[in-house]
């Protein structure tokens, strides 16, 4: 019997795990038998179904950053290890370990939240034994600051790499996933590690790796190792003016000057000889109404449209704040307030089953200002105070660099408070509209302005509450531009009665 053993990890997309599944059964026939597959990232989110096709040989994985599918059953069963259906098996969170027939040991770090508690919990856990394969949702601080790629970092992984000493350290980053074979280094007690870190499937990235691992931990060192991240000083220095393209995560507003967008650059701007017409649903004196590109909601037997649109002031600017000493007296703030208000009315008329959500990020810097807004059905909409909590509570005690969110609560769209907050600062805000006179406010003032702004939070948090996380990302739902148009002319018939700029 060899010593070596073949394993396949796979960063699949969720809705793509069929698929990737195909491509394991494929891989295991040729260059298998592997010992186990090791999935990373999201692998069955919340709002997601299990996999039709049949895995052939074992396939591990745990929770990512966007929930669990409610169709792991997690709570049948005290065992660590939950069967999700023939040779896919769910390590629960936050931490398993699980030796293999092998007699090599895998541990999985779920992405949720790592308190001290469950931090010293964990190390109780992992014990004297060794653990060979170590698979994490973050990069380590000490790799990912090497590579100034501090957004994709938890350092509360540090110290459980340390006590750990892998011999190989698997993880994503994000969401989208992030490739990167790091040059192995050594432990003091010989051990060499190896970090790799994958792109989702669909990306671009590497997504896969297949390598072969033997039992005994005797190992031929490489020509060339690396320093030990985890042993030496990085000094904290203060970031370069300009970075490579490459080292911005795109989905958080980098820490830099804002790049001048001019009206006929500005893609929200009516000038602009680019502007998608087809998309626009009302033109009103100081603002205009489009459907929005790449929709988060989705057309269904109950409304033959997204629902998903943008209100946008005519008139660039990043916001209001820059252009007037009183924004609820501008009449562009009460032209958006007219919008949204003829639109709660229609929803309540003709769709009482839907709840609108009005969201925001109204920063000086923006390139112009927009507010954005979706259906959620009456079943959903409860889930949104929870799903604001959790993404708000991920953002503040795993993304270091990344402003805090600390989101108040108002009843009162009048409250004193709410409006000197939309009047002199930086906010997220989300509204929720029960009806047309029961609306909820959450809003979060943004002032770290040497920090970072996750920009797709909003949507982050409604794709949780929706149970559709494959769709956080606006432009892995772009529609064709007949699909475009055909949402647009549906949505123009549903409020025509309503428009108030006819």
């Amino acid at each position: 019997m060899s010593n070596k053993h073949k394993f396949l990890v796979l960063n699949p997309s969720p809705e793509g795990l069929d698929k990737v599944i195909e491509k394991a059964n494929l891989q295991n026939q040729k260059i298998g038998p592997f010992e186990a597959i090791l999935l990373l990232g999201d692998v069955l989110p919340a709002g997601s179904s299990r996999p039709s096709n049949e895995i052939q040989q074992s396939a591990f994985f745990t929770q990512g950053v966007n929930g669990i599918s409610e169709n792991v059953p997690i709570g049948d069963t005290e065992s660590r290890l939950v069967d999700v259906k023939s040779n896919l098996t769910y390590m629960k969170a936050p931490f398993t370990k699980f030796k293999l027939a092998s007699g090599l040991t895998i541990a999985y770090l779920a992405g949720t939240e790592i308190t001290e508690e469950i931090q010293q919990n964990i190390e109780k856990e992992i014990g004297a034994g060794k653990i060979d394969i170590l698979v994490t949702y973050n990069w380590p601080y000490a790799i990912a600051k090497q590579r100034k790629l501090l957004l994709v970092a938890n350092n509360k992984i540090d110290s459980l790499v340390k006590k750990i000493k892998p011999r190989y350290h698997f993880a994503v980053g994000n969401e989208r996933g992030r490739y990167l074979e790091n040059e192995p280094f050594k432990w003091d007690d010989e051990t060499i590690t190896r970090f790799i870190s994958l792109g989702q499937e669909g990306s671009g990235e590497k997504w896969f790796y297949a390598f072969e691992i033997a039992n005994d931990l005797t190992q031929v060192s490489p020509a060339q190792l690396a320093e030990n991240p985890f042993t030496i000083k990085i000094e904290d220095t203060p970031e370069p003016t300009k970075r490579p393209i490459e080292d911005v995560d795109k989905d958080i507003a980098p820490i830099k000057k804002a790049r001048v967008v001019t009206p006929d650059q500005c893609f929200f701007c009516l000038s602009n000889p680019k502007v998608e017409t087809h998309m626009i649903i009302s033109i009103g004196s100081y603002t205009y109404m489009t459907v929005a590109k790449g929709p988060l909601t989705r057309p269904s037997k109950n409304l033959p449209f997204s629902g998903h649109a943008i209100i946008i002031p005519i008139e660039h600017m990043a916001t209001l704040r820059n252009t007037t000493d009183n924004v609820i007296e501008s009449p562009i703030y009460q032209e958006i307030i007219k919008y949204q208000d003829s639109l709660v009315k229609a929803f309540a008329i003709s769709k009482p089953f839907l709840k609108l959500v009005f969201f925001e990020i109204n920063r000086k810097t923006n390139v112009h200002q927009h507010v954005q807004f979706l259906p959620v059905g009456e079943n959903l909409i409860e889930a949104f105070p929870k799903a604001l909590e959790e993404k708000s509570k991920l953002n503040n005690e795993n993304f270091e660099r990344n402003q805090k969110l600390n989101f108040e609560e108002f009843k009162d769209t009048n409250d004193p408070k709410l409006l000197e907050i939309l009047n002199n600062s930086d906010y997220i805000v989300f509204t929720i509209c029960h009806n047309e006179s029961d609306k909820t406010v959450y809003i979060a003032q943004l002032n770290e302005e040497s920090k970072a702004i996750d920009l797709q939070f909003p949507r982050r948090v409604l794709a949780y509450t929706l149970k559709c996380p494959k769709r956080t990302y606006w432009d892995k739902c772009q529609q064709s531009k007949y699909k475009e148009t055909q949402e647009c002319e549906e949505f123009k018939n549903f409020y025509k009665e309503y428009d108030f700029t006819k």
